[in-house]
């Protein structure tokens, strides 16, 4: 990873808070609505009512959002007009900032680069 990347990472994610120095600048409510409602099956939205193309993208490695999670979101895009499911190998939830980076970007470039079939 470029050292800017992470620097401009860093910079935003510890910056000073008021917690304390020994607290991360995390936004963690997702890690909570996983908990309290994909995990214990009363999920936020349905995803069958998605209308619009779906692009997934998922690491092998992403302990966050377990391939079964979103395996389970993906079979469910019933009236989405077309979706794709794109696993990138050896990443994790942070595959953005890893060194499978590119392949992200190419996935999410192709994906919003594609016309729609008329």
């Amino acid at each position: 990873m470029p050292p800017a990347w992470f620097d401009a990472w860093a910079e935003t994610t510890f910056a000073k808070t008021g917690l304390g120095p020994d607290k991360l600048r995390a936004p963690n409510g997702t890690v909570q609505d996983s908990r309290e409602y994909w995990a214990s099956g009363k999920p936020l939205y349905d995803p069958s009512s998605l209308t619009v193309p779906v692009l997934i993208v998922h690491a092998d490695l992403d302990r966050d959002c377990p391939m079964d999670m979103a395996q389970t979101v993906f079979s469910k895009l019933s009236a989405a007009p077309y979706r794709r499911w794109i696993e990138i190998g050896e990443g994790t939830h942070s595959v953005f900032m890893e060194k499978n980076r590119w392949q992200v970007f190419a996935a999410v470039d192709g994906f919003l680069g594609e016309r729609p079939a008329a």
